[in-house]
């Protein structure tokens, strides 16, 4: 049977609390009255904080998975490890694999680079032969007063 916890227990806990929160998030449980309230608002904080905290390192474990043969290749290399081969082949193949994937990701980058710079080009050309027409059209104009 769990203990009930008194409005001294609450503002104890609390105050353990706040070390891991924001300044805001302080002055704004320091403005709630009702100390039922204001525990269970930073109960909620502590929650989002952890919640946070754990996707963080779901995160973290997906990548060492995701890039643990490049970890394990760097290993071998920095050690000078020649000896493992599957370790050192899997870690040549995705580095190839990346390297692929970056030159095809410059190649893309430099093709709609390029493609955005003729746009502009064409529009400025297009700005440009208005501009022209129209003091085409002023010469015209002031060449047919002054006949």
């Amino acid at each position: 049977m769990s203990k009930r916890l008194t409005k001294d227990d609450k503002l104890v806990m609390m105050k353990n609390m706040y070390k891991s929160f924001s300044k805001e998030q302080v002055e704004y449980l320091e403005r709630k009255e009702n100390v039922d309230a204001r525990y269970k608002c930073a109960q909620r904080y502590m929650r989002e904080i952890n919640e946070g905290k754990k996707g963080e390192r779901l995160k973290a474990l997906e990548y060492y998975k995701q890039y643990r043969e490049i970890l394990e290749g760097l290993e071998c290399v920095d050690k000078k490890l020649w000896t493992d081969e599957k370790k050192i082949k899997a870690f040549s193949d995705l580095l190839d694999g990346y390297c692929d994937k970056c030159v095809k990701l410059v190649e893309d980058n430099n093709r709609r680079h390029l493609e955005r710079l003729k746009l502009q080009r064409s529009q400025r050309q297009k700005e440009y032969e208005a501009e022209q027409a129209k003091y085409d059209k002023e010469i015209a104009e002031l060449e047919n007063k002054l006949r």
